[in-house]
């Protein structure tokens, strides 16, 4: 059965997405959706898209809400991604961390997706800190099924393509036989990590303040007014002198505010 959904069914998940999640579900997605959300339909044997729109909404759990935004997420991501943040923390970020702390790190990758973000981020930080210093990541994202991928920590050894070969041997297990072509992260990153599912238009029921926090390559799901509360709301979890990285193809342009931009992608709050 070819299902088609129509414009005024399509503008109910729209609404329903915005409200729980504050994406932008607008009507070029429209075909996505679609090609996305049959196949559940179909094996499922749900009759309509009128009848799934009605599942999810009387589902007190969220389970279903949970599973129709794992259908609609697009998840791009790798290992070292945006190769430039990296690369601030260790040349910008730690000297001047070094000159004012020897306490705890705490960074927060705010939309983790698998897990490829809050990992590298861990490799960075192994690799700069002396033993004096202790950290932590704070990994989140709203997608369960992204979350459940990264706390495995398995991954195809292509996704390593731009991690050297030191790196991938000091903190990845290669597979063998029936693994051949995975690696796994080893126990000595995972450590650092706390993955958690989290909304990011919800109130942030966070215990800590943040030195770096990386919100990147998801405010382009947002519009202005959602951006503004995002950002806002972070502000307030970051401890003086800390920065915010946000994706390459976005900016902070057109809402209110009160960091200071550094260079494209990065902003501290002073």
């Amino acid at each position: 059965m070819d299902y088609v959904i129509s414009d005024n069914d399509f503008a109910l998940f729209s609404k329903l997405v915005y409200e729980r999640t504050g994406i932008n579900l607008h009507f070029g997605k429209k075909q996505l959706l679609q090609s996305r959300v049959n196949k559940i339909l179909r094996i499922r044997g749900i009759p309509s898209y009128r009848a799934y729109y009605e599942l999810i909404k009387k589902d007190n759990s969220e389970k279903e809400l949970m599973e129709f935004i794992n259908l609609i997420s697009t998840n791009v991501t790798h290992f070292f991604r945006e190769i430039k943040h990296f690369e601030f923390l260790k040349n910008i970020w730690y000297p001047e961390f070094l000159k004012n702390n020897d306490k705890m790190i705490n960074i927060w990758s705010s939309a983790c997706s698998s897990g490829e973000e809050p990992y590298s981020i861990a490799i960075t930080l192994k690799e700069l800190l002396s033993h004096k210093h202790n950290f932590e990541i704070l990994a989140t994202d709203i997608s369960t099924k992204v979350l459940s991928i990264a706390q495995r920590g398995i991954y195809p050894l292509s996704s390593l393509e731009k991690v050297s070969p030191m790196i991938t041997k000091k903190y990845f297990f290669e597979g063998k036989n029936s693994a051949k072509g995975y690696v796994k992260i080893k126990d000595e990153l995972k450590q650092h990590i706390v993955f958690e599912k989290l909304n990011l238009i919800e109130p942030f029921k966070l215990s800590s303040k943040y030195d770096v926090i990386f919100c990147r390559n998801v405010m382009i799901y947002f519009d202005t007014k959602v951006k503004e509360l995002i950002v806002n709301k972070m502000y307030n979890f970051m401890n003086t002198g800390s920065y915010l990285m946000i994706g390459h193809s976005e900016s902070l342009n057109g809402i209110s505010h009160s960091f200071k931009y550094i260079m494209p992608a990065i902003y501290k709050k002073e």
